[in-house]
């Protein structure tokens, strides 16, 4: 369950009600409630008294933008709202299992708010189909070259060639963090392809313990484990990289939930684990991960920006700090290969630390706006109960 406004990041306004305003959904009038008043800033308390998965909306029926949303409480379930309301004409939308409402007219008054307020053109899954095939389709496009990463990561040691058997690694790695958008399509399979080195578990000894794929295979070559050791754990790795092409195939692979989302939690997991040195296992590549899951950002964003353009007014904003961003983080390249997280200063790590920061606030304004919606729009003339 969420409770969500229009989604600019606003200043505080004075109240323009000294009370928050009552809206009972299941009262045949209730949504009448409140018809209007000055701009401003309101405290909204909704009480669901209708049924089971109630909504509610603030919606401008010219533009179908939405300004105030309530999602899925049940009944006897009350919601509090603050929101700032630009003048304009507007209506309530109350949606439940089994109807809909339209409030009279709500006219909001008064001269233009100091501050922008966007409202949102509900997305609905239907919107995000073409997006989702496109970005599974990209997805899948990688695993041949993946597989060729890693099988001639097994080749070189069978070779015994342990320093081409690093290079393969990582080159195979960084395509596999690329995909970021897919982290969640396969839980299980997910974890044989790219484990997090277990918790508790100190530096010198994560060569030995319990864990799988990329980082199990460089916390071994990077202990200098014998290579035949090594070998099975690859074959491990690449079964799993093809149950993923099977698993991409299927229905549903990625939702439109999980499509409005994957560009802003790929750069909240780098924060988390890789920029918190947690997700390293000995080969202090945690740049070029961060790097790779830029890329990975820019991958999962290409397929939205059709609905972004018409809806995000932070897009440019966001391409221009990603690409700030990645600047920044490749600054850390150099001939002889990525500098170890350890080795930044603090001041240097710091500001990597903000770009990111900075990056993953301005990737929830694509979050808000592609998360699927009941649509209001198409419903015929307003009516009223």
């Amino acid at each position: 369950m969420s409770s969500r406004t229009a989604w600019a990041a606003t200043p505080s306004l004075p109240s323009s009600r000294p009370q928050p305003i009552v809206l009972v959904v299941g009262s045949p009038y209730g949504i009448d409630d409140w018809l209007g008043g000055p701009a401003g800033r309101y405290d909204f308390v909704f009480v669901n008294n209708e049924g089971a998965g109630a909504e509610i909306y603030l919606e401008d029926p010219a533009t179908e933008r939405v300004y105030v949303e309530v999602e899925h409480f049940g009944r006897g379930v009350s919601r509090t709202v603050t929101a700032s309301v630009p003048p304009g004409t507007y209506r309530w939308v109350c949606i439940t299992d089994y109807t809909i409402k339209y409030s009279l007219p709500v006219v909001v008054t008064g001269d233009p708010l100091p501050h922008d307020v966007y409202g949102i053109i509900p997305v609905t899954g239907l919107d995000l189909r073409i997006p989702i095939n496109n970005y599974v389709g990209w997805l899948t496009g990688q695993l041949p070259a993946l597989t060729r990463q890693v099988s001639r990561l097994r080749s070189d040691l069978q070779a015994g060639d342990v320093v081409a058997a690093k290079d393969d690694w990582l080159v195979a790695h960084l395509t596999y963090e690329t995909l970021g958008g897919a982290y969640r399509v396969y839980d299980e399979t997910g974890d044989d392809i790219n484990a997090d080195p277990p918790r508790g578990v100190a530096p010198a000894r994560l060569a030995d313990a319990d864990f799988t794929g990329f980082r199990k295979i460089e916390a071994m070559l990077w202990r200098d484990r014998p290579v035949a050791t090594i070998v099975p754990h690859v074959d491990a790795l690449l079964e799993a990289i093809g149950r993923l092409a099977d698993e991409l195939a299927l229905p549903n692979a990625i939702t439109p939930i999980d499509m409005g989302r994957r560009a802003h939690e790929i750069l909240e997991d780098a924060l988390q684990w890789d920029l918190n040195g947690i997700g390293d296992a000995g080969s202090q590549t945690e740049l070029a991960t961060v790097d790779a899951n830029l890329t990975g950002v820019w991958q999962a964003l290409d397929p939205l920006r059709p609905i972004l353009r018409k809806q995000n007014p932070y897009l440019d904003q966001t391409d221009q700090q990603l690409r700030l961003t990645q600047q920044l983080v490749r600054s850390h390249h150099h001939a002889d290969g990525w500098a170890g997280l350890a080795s930044l200063t603090v001041r240097q790590r710091a500001a990597v630390n903000a770009a990111v920061q900075h990056s993953v606030e301005l990737l929830s304004h694509t979050a808000v706006v592609v998360d699927p919606r009941n649509a209001t729009r198409d419903r015929g003339p307003i009516t009223h109960d």
